[in-house]
């Protein structure tokens, strides 16, 4: 608070208190780090990175925080599934910091205080600081107008938001530009591209071939003829371990799923609440009337903005609301839609624009340095307002003499033609221009990102397609205490029966179709395939052992009662995990032998002779290079490369393909001139270290030692 009062006392010394700020707020980062070592109890720790704790409330507070700037910059409340994206990324992003952080230490990059102010401040700041304070429009002034007044809490929002929103895009710039600077470096260590490299690529691309050859499918072989054991199998993991290896522990899981569904006797009552209040629905005369009715009654809030054909394209009313010869104000329905009963009224018609052109009148508070002069300067922006709305005072006049927009005041405050598409322009801008303002009317909007109040007026439109305002009067079809009192009883009886491994499998084997499969489950995994939002059911995934049988787990409309078949842990997993996987590659490479010795007791000497006398077609593929491997059966790097490297005429072995076993005979082969300019080639893989580059950040904390323990928090009991 000290630092913010001595900025508004003092602009002169904006830059430097900027400065020093930004290095405590940086400094104090740096020590609650230091302090958070001190809880090394499991009980507090969401994970651990390279032997650093990352606190559960830390963690916690973050997700929080970053909820709250989402649902701020949305304007709505976000579900499950949304707030289980924003975990995971808090998790990332805080794993990601603290292994650059010592990525970085350890080559000594940093971000300097003056880099900050820069990054911040200036016509230099960074795009994150740039997005919030006006975008394409981005002014220096808006964020320091926005720093001179971030003690000062806005209408609405809780105490200390500004700040909290504003250390969190420092923390963000600052990241950014560290992972720049690291990325930056890699990328001139991996950039330097010999010439031989560009040669190699020149030739890959360039040397070509025709060829003919036969394919023998793996299809030939039938399974049933390979006979193997589960040591053959143990044997093949282990020789093969590196196809299996996985970098975190993994489970598998097959389920019995029952839905918490509504009843028909449930639907007739939902249905009948909503036609005990259809008169009164019915009675309303004007837009207000539906407004003030679905507030009190209806689930749907009223949409006060007009919708196109295109926008309700999949309704059942979207024919009737834009039929001319359906009159305003018809109810239509009932109808069933997204799980409720829904009656529509068609409140409100008008021919929309797509663009309008628009005149403004643009007060900042870029100069504005006390609470005081704050207030001065609202009276002056509310005088102006009665001057237009109430007398009439001419709009570019205004405009002329007291807009802050250097680039439409000289021009009567004409601000150009608007479109409805732009992603930059909020809800209450779009309801003003596009959808409730009349045109020569005057309207007063608060532009909250950038710090700035406006007077709008819509000075030319060029309607073009019809809009529709609908009232919906709605209630969902939801199951009575009764029905979930009768499912559940369901749900208990099969849980009872089915409470074993062996009773479990022997349930899926006789009734396949009512058995799910929910695959690689990892510990960070919120969500769970075919059930979505299902951190609990993970949390019992990973304390139960294979062959368990769950309790009955209640996730958002179901009940579920899973069987953990199972368990692939960090690094090589057992047989039993991997089982399917190991048997489908063991079987393959047993078909490439097979087919293999086929071919070579054929003792064929071309192409057409081994296609004769296996019984198939020999195939042409012409210009085939070793980056382009398409033939005529499919996509097969290993046949493309052999067909270019062979001598002229030579006929290869068995070659191990994608979806069978080849054998190549080379026609004609065209080898390339020498290069005389590999500029291409050279740029081409430089682009490829510079993405290498910027994926150093994952390769790193591929490296990194991670526990993450945030399951044992968010899992329930």
């Amino acid at each position: 608070m000290a630092i913010i009062g001595d900025i508004r006392k003092r602009s002169g010394l904006l830059v430097g208190a900027i400065a020093l700020s930004i290095f405590l707020f940086l400094l104090g980062d740096a020590v609650n780090n230091q302090f958070s070592v001190l809880g090394k109890g499991r009980s507090n720790d969401a994970g651990t990175v390279n032997g650093q704790t990352i606190p559960y409330p830390e963690y916690s507070n973050q997700v929080n925080d970053n909820v709250k700037n989402m649902e701020a910059q949305y304007k709505m409340t976000i579900g499950d599934q949304q707030r289980n994206a924003v975990s995971q990324q808090t998790w990332d992003d805080m794993v990601n910091k603290i292994v650059m952080n010592d990525a970085c230490a350890n080559t000594g990059l940093a971000v300097s205080d003056d880099e900050m102010v820069a990054l911040t401040t200036t016509d230099a700041a960074h795009p994150i600081i740039r997005q919030p304070f006006g975008g394409e429009r981005f002014n220096p002034a808006y964020v320091k107008q926005f720093l001179q007044n971030i003690d000062i809490d806005e209408k609405g929002q809780e105490p200390g938001y500004k700040k909290k929103a504003w250390n969190q895009l420092v923390k963000e710039v600052k990241k950014s530009q560290l992972q720049s600077k690291y990325s930056l470096l890699v990328a001139h260590g991996v950039g330097n591209v010999p010439n031989w490299m560009a040669e190699d690529l020149y030739f890959a691309a360039n040397k070509s071939a025709d060829f003919k050859y036969v394919a023998l499918p793996y299809s030939d072989v039938n399974d049933n003829d390979i006979k193997y054991t589960d040591n053959d199998l143990k044997e093949y993991l282990n020789k093969n371990a590196a196809k299996f290896t996985s970098p975190e522990e993994v489970r598998n899981i097959r389920y019995v799923a029952y839905d918490i569904a509504a009843s028909s006797i449930d639907s007739l009552a939902t249905l009948k609440s909503l036609t005990d209040k259809l008169d009164e629905f019915k009675k309303g005369d004007k837009k207000a009337d539906d407004s003030l009715f679905v507030k009190l009654y209806s689930e749907t809030p009223f949409d006060d903005m007009y919708k196109t054909k295109e926008q309700l394209l999949g309704s059942a009313i979207a024919d009737s609301a834009f039929n001319p010869s359906v009159p305003l104000r018809t109810v239509i329905g009932p109808y069933v839609e997204g799980g409720a009963f829904k009656f529509a009224r068609i409140s409100a018609r008008k021919m929309m624009s797509d663009s309008v052109k628009v005149k403004e009148v643009v007060f900042t508070f870029a100069n504005v340095k006390t609470e005081a002069e704050q207030k001065s300067r609202l009276v002056l922006i509310d005088s102006l307002y009665k001057a237009i709305d109430s007398l009439h005072t001419d709009f570019g006049a205004v405009a002329a003499a007291f807009s802050d927009d250097p680039a439409s005041k000289g021009n009567g405050g004409v601000v150009g033609w608007v479109k409805l598409a732009d992603p930059q322009m909020d809800e209450y801008y779009k309801s003003i221009v596009f959808h409730n303002g009349e045109i020569g009317k005057t309207y007063k909007y608060l532009d909250a990102n950038n710090n700035l109040i406006k007077f709008v007026q819509i000075a030319e439109e060029k309607p073009s397609k019809m809009g529709v305002k609908i009232a919906y009067f709605s209630h969902s079809i939801i199951p009575s205490q009764e029905t979930e009192n009768n499912i559940y009883s369901t749900v208990n009886q099969f849980a009872s029966a089915n409470s074993t491994e062996e009773k479990f499998k022997a349930f899926m084997k006789d009734h396949p179709q009512d058995i799910k499969t929910a695959a690689n489950i990892t510990k960070g995994s919120y969500d769970v395939m075919g059930l979505g939002s299902a951190r609990a059911l993970v949390k019992w995934v990973f304390d139960a052992k294979r062959g368990d049988v769950s309790p009955i787990k209640t996730l958002d409309k179901k009940h579920i009662i899973a069987y953990l078949e199972a368990v692939s842990g960090k690094g090589t997993p057992d047989l039993e995990s991997v089982k399917e996987r190991v048997k489908m590659m063991y079987l393959q490479d047993k078909k490439y032998d097979i087919l293999a010795k086929k071919i070579a007791d054929a003792k064929a000497t071309t192409v057409d002779d081994l296609a004769a006398k296996l019984n198939k077609i020999s195939l042409e593929a012409d210009r085939v290079t070793f980056m382009n491997a398409n033939l005529p059966t499919g996509n097969e790097p290993a046949v493309a490369a052999t067909g270019v490297y062979l001598a002229q005429g030579k006929m290869s072995g068995a070659v191990k393909g994608i979806s069978g076993v080849y054998v190549v005979q080379k026609i004609n082969g065209v080898d390339p001139p020498k290069p005389v300019d590999l500029t291409q080639q050279t740029m081409m893989l430089k682009q490829n270290s510079y993405m290498k580059a910027r994926a150093a950040a994952d390769a790193l904390k591929k490296l990194a030692k991670i526990d993450d323990n945030r399951l044992y928090f968010e899992g329930g009991n």
